[in-house]
């Protein structure tokens, strides 16, 4: 089998086990939103995104380290080297966590009054703390497996997690524990987790690591260390980006705020879902592209990329915008209606962060993170300020808004420099005319949605099926595409 058909399966591996467990950590939202009042969701994932924010320090980058390494010691055969790799990782994590754990015991209650704004802070703080910690030494055994490539194990965790904490979290409220149900299923699952996957590791994946020797090598140390700290500064700035706004929310806007956009913003992330199944394949195919010099495919192929994606992006967000109301009351409920606005803005960014998706991915496949890197950062930077200044005005719409512009930055920023390296053609027409497409396919949903007086949801089937297929008529008589060109793509796809 060749490399590419090796990667791909690969890839399209983690890809499906990472939508089930995105699937899973959808629904824990979902169950929190039913049994929690709606500041008690806000403080359970203001605190989650604050801690995730410390989680830049936890690790030193010596858990993605490990997925580096361990293949170059297992090709030749340097069993001590991956043993004393995982032994340094793990130590790093304790020193690092101890550290962590005592600071945010010393400022949980001032945080609690002044930040949180909100006395349950405290004890929330002070247990997730302890959950972070644990789930540090599971990111070891997690990156550990990546390293020996059993790739289902390395994203069947993060399925098991899911699993174990959502039943955690359903017996909790069953006994009536509340908002002690999430915070303890987020320490009893890494607990398990690190024993089983551990377990694993070295009894069936490295049977080896009890008999090997451990080495002390000032060398080792400063090779992961240097790796490390470079993954670390390059994940910082996702970090940044993905949690600044809950933290200014949560400062000037209150926990009801945080709660209405932890609802909104997973919620339009799942139109990206379609997205990461393309930039899946996308790595493995654009590196061996890359290496054979086969410029024009990869041009040719990344121009496709580019129109697809939005003629399938469009009418997702555009659905997303129209029944945003229906959507945010069905999942979750009345009391979150009001985040329906900030659903609307964020459905618009979702296309803009596809495409910056695919942009990111071309750059790992060509060798050059480092320019992802400088993209996620300017957003990161863009988006803290942006918070800043306008989230004490406008709140979570403000939010939603430097959100989606951020993402808009990004995406122009990795379309021009994705031309550095191949020419290529953007299709502007295309775009336009698929906008105008949807621009009419929203004009259907509006006037259909006056004129109907139905059931909710034989409404709303008939509403998507009559505007879809006007979507899809004008996508051909507008020559957006036609019938002999998806059929060579089939054909291609199919090679």
């Amino acid at each position: 089998m060749s490399y590419t058909k090796l990667a791909v399966r690969g890839a399209a591996t983690v890809f499906i086990i990472s939508i089930i467990a995105a699937f899973l950590g959808y629904l824990v939202r979902l169950v929190l939103a039913k049994n929690l009042a709606v500041e008690e969701f806000g403080l359970f994932y203001s605190v989650f995104a604050f801690l995730s924010m410390l989680s830049i320090f936890k690790t030193f980058g010596f858990d993605t380290a490990l997925a580096r390494f361990i293949p170059e010691f297992l090709h030749h055969k340097k069993t001590s080297y991956i043993k004393s790799s995982i032994i340094y990782a793990a130590a790093v994590q304790l020193i690092t966590n101890i550290v962590i754990i005592i600071a945010i015991y010393s400022a949980s209650s001032y945080l609690a009054s002044n930040f949180f704004h909100n006395p349950k802070a405290d004890f929330v703080l002070k247990l997730m703390a302890i959950a972070f910690f644990i789930e540090s030494f599971l990111l070891v055994v997690k990156f550990s497996f990546q390293g020996f490539k059993r790739m289902t194990l390395f994203a069947g965790i993060d399925i098991v997690r899911m699993v174990v904490v959502l039943s955690t979290i359903l017996i909790g409220f069953e006994l009536s524990y509340g908002l002690a149900s999430p915070v303890m299923a987020y320490i009893i699952a890494p607990i398990i987790l690190t024993f089983v996957f551990g377990l694993i590791l070295i009894k069936k994946v490295f049977p080896k690591f009890l008999k090997s020797e451990l080495i002390f090598s000032k060398n080792l140390f400063k090779r992961i260390f240097r790796y490390g700290i470079f993954v670390m500064a390059a994940g910082a700035g996702t970090l940044i980006f993905g949690y600044t706004d809950i933290m200014v929310l949560t400062y000037f806007s209150g926990l009801t705020a945080v709660a209405l956009y932890s609802v909104a913003l997973p919620t339009t992330k799942i139109l990206i879902y379609f997205p990461r199944a393309i930039v899946a394949i996308l790595v493995p195919l654009t590196s061996e592209l890359w290496a054979k010099k086969k410029k024009e495919i990869l041009r040719e192929g990344m121009e496709l990329l580019y129109k697809y994606l939005f003629i399938v992006m469009l009418p997702l967000a555009l659905v997303m915008f129209s029944f945003a109301d229906i959507i945010i009351n069905v999942l979750f409920g009345k009391n979150y209606i009001p985040a329906s606005g900030a659903m609307k803005i964020l459905s618009v960014g979702m296309i803009f962060a596809a495409i910056n998706g695919i942009c990111s991915n071309f750059f790992s496949g060509i060798g050059k993170p480092q320019i992802a890197s400088k993209i996620i950062y300017s957003g990161a930077i863009f988006n803290l300020v942006s918070n800043l200044v306008v989230i004490p005005i406008f709140g979570i719409i403000g939010a939603a808004m430097t959100t989606t512009l951020s993402y808009g930055i990004m995406m122009l920023m990795g379309l021009l420099d994705i031309n550095k390296f191949i020419t290529v053609r953007f299709p502007i027409m295309i775009w336009i005319k698929t906008l105008t497409a949807g621009l009419i396919f929203t004009i259907v949903i509006w006037l259909l949605k006056k004129v109907l007086v139905l059931n909710v949801w034989v409404e709303t089937a008939l509403v998507l099926a009559a505007a879809g297929t006007s979507y899809i008529a004008l996508l051909f008589l507008l020559r957006v595409i036609g019938i002999s060109e998806l059929r060579n793509l089939y054909m291609r796809i199919a090679k």
